[in-house]
């Protein structure tokens, strides 16, 4: 994943050189959440797709979840495998707001395409938050990773 951040932003700067264009500079940005909606998508076939590497870090370990090793979840849970590869699907079709992000690049009176797409980002950015979330509670992810607030208050405190 590092690779893709350094590719994404040596391709950025290289692209914005060569085109010396001032809508190719504000449709950038879109082409690199495009690539990296595109990464996630891609991703669903290997080992392990890209939400479940980028969720790991923040879930895997946490105080709240009784699950142990992500790892050991990987192999023996199809359903836990399931979810990461639709959390891929969700955020690669969702990065597809990188779209309008061109669209309104080309389009758009150009001062006002950075504000746009400043507060696009967020926008999606948060959407896709709760989403994705509310996915995850509907497949049973928190279950899966024994969420301490989904078990009855007796066997909290045990």
């Amino acid at each position: 994943m590092g690779g893709l951040v350094v590719v994404t932003a040596v391709a950025a700067i290289v692209l914005s050189v060569i085109t010396r264009s001032p809508r190719f500079l504000l449709a950038k940005d879109g082409l690199l959440t495009a690539v990296w909606g595109l990464w996630f998508l891609a991703t669903i076939r290997f080992r392990r797709p890209t939400a479940f590497v980028m969720a790991r870090p923040f879930l895997e370990g946490r105080r709240g979840f009784s699950a142990g090793s992500w790892d050991d979840l990987w192999r023996s849970e199809p359903q836990f495998r399931h979810i990461w590869r639709v959390a891929s699907v969700l955020w690669g079709v969702g990065l597809t707001d990188a779209v309008l992000r061109v669209v309104m690049s080309y389009t758009f009176p150009m001062p006002v395409v950075p504000g746009l797409g400043g507060a696009l980002w967020p926008v999606t950015f948060v959407l896709l938050q709760v989403v994705s979330n509310v996915y995850y509670h509907r497949a049973g992810l928190y279950r899966i990773l024994g969420a301490a607030w989904l078990r009855p208050r007796e066997s909290r405190s045990a």
